[in-house]
């Protein structure tokens, strides 16, 4: 079964019991991450069964291909639920997930499967097997739109009790990381620090409470990146945990996409303070003058150059096992060198 559009919600708020084996994919690994982890504490229950959970990664299922059926079949010491959470990138645990799903058809496994990989074709074979599996499930999830950001970051502030004076909404959104994950993880820090203020947060409050460089380290790499800070840019990736390479060079294709339709704007005869002030998403009060300046540096030829160092290390990141946060740190430097060529 392919679950598209809104349906996607409604499986993640309340899955299919007779859904038994679930791939995860598309290029936005954040989405799938955090749908994998709703998914295995769905799984999970009531359950406190330290060792239900098996998660195996690549390396793990092409040493042993027998083990993820094994997991799968295996029985819970204290009789509760049974998960396999595997993380795959190319295709060299392909055989042994589609093993795997034939046995859940077959009611040879009673264990939850849940396959959480990386960019696939709609004709990959994994996505055609979970896609025609009566137990199967298969999701993609792809990059957010500037509207569906801003819907899912007002919907979370909202529900975590906080509000806003008049224009510090704005800037709140604006000063969000683009990456679903660090920007609940700034959300939720907003959360606790309004809870029984009182008062709608103010502009004071954001200032105070946006993310350090440390906290936000990939809006502060794209940003030293598109300074010609090449070592700072680095530095600042290298403080990220968890991350792939792909999120890191996208995040910086964000950044020159902001900044090609500001110097587009200049181009056209608008100082580069007008030009800040009319991108969509709004740019954080504490960064326009910092994109003012970037936008005075970067001609069209020059951003093309940059899109393209860009472009050739994501195709380079994406070949199976490549190392993506050497590829992207190498891409980050070049885009740097190109602010002073």
């Amino acid at each position: 079964m392919k679950i598209t559009g809104a349906g996607i919600r409604r499986f993640l708020d309340k899955p299919d019991k007779n859904i038994k084996a679930v791939l995860l994919y598309g290029p936005n690994e954040s989405f799938v991450h955090e749908a994998a982890q709703t998914l295995a504490a769905w799984a999970m229950g009531k359950s406190d069964d330290p060792y239900a959970i098996t998660k195996l990664g690549d390396s793990e299922i092409k040493s042993d291909s027998a083990r993820l059926g094994d997991a799968l079949a295996a029985q819970s010491l204290l009789g509760g639920p049974t998960i396999v959470w595997a993380r795959i990138d190319g295709r060299g645990g392909d055989a042994a997930i589609l093993d795997a799903l034939t046995d859940i058809e077959a009611g040879a496994a009673s264990g939850y499967l849940i396959v959480e990989a990386g960019e696939l074709t709609s004709t990959a074979e994994l996505v055609k097997a979970f896609d025609k599996a009566k137990s199967g499930a298969v999701i993609a999830f792809y990059e957010e739109t500037d509207a569906e950001r801003a819907a899912y970051a007002k919907a979370r502030a909202r529900d975590s009790g906080i509000s806003f004076e008049r224009g510090a909404e704005e800037s709140f959104l604006a000063a969000l990381p683009q990456d679903r994950g660090l920007a609940k993880q700034e959300i939720d820090k907003f959360a606790i620090y309004a809870h029984g203020l009182g008062r709608p947060l103010n502009e004071d409050d954001l200032a105070q409470l946006m993310a350090s460089e440390s906290e936000s380290a990939l809006d502060a790499a794209s940003l030293a990146a598109a300074e010609g800070r090449a070592n700072q840019a680095v530095e600042a990736l290298a403080r990220i945990d968890a991350l792939s390479g792909v999120s890191a060079l996208r995040a910086l294709l964000r950044r020159l996409h902001q900044l090609r339709e500001a110097r587009a704007l200049i181009d056209e005869g608008a100082s580069p303070g007008d030009a800040i002030a009319k991108l969509r998403p709004p740019v954080f009060w504490k960064e326009r003058d910092a994109i003012a300046a970037q936008a005075r540096l970067w001609s069209a030829k020059k951003l093309n150059a940059a899109y393209d160092v860009l472009w050739a290390a994501e195709l380079r990141s994406k070949t199976a096992g490549a190392p993506q946060e050497l590829i992207a740190a190498d891409a980050y430097r070049g885009v740097a060198k190109l602010v002073g060529g």
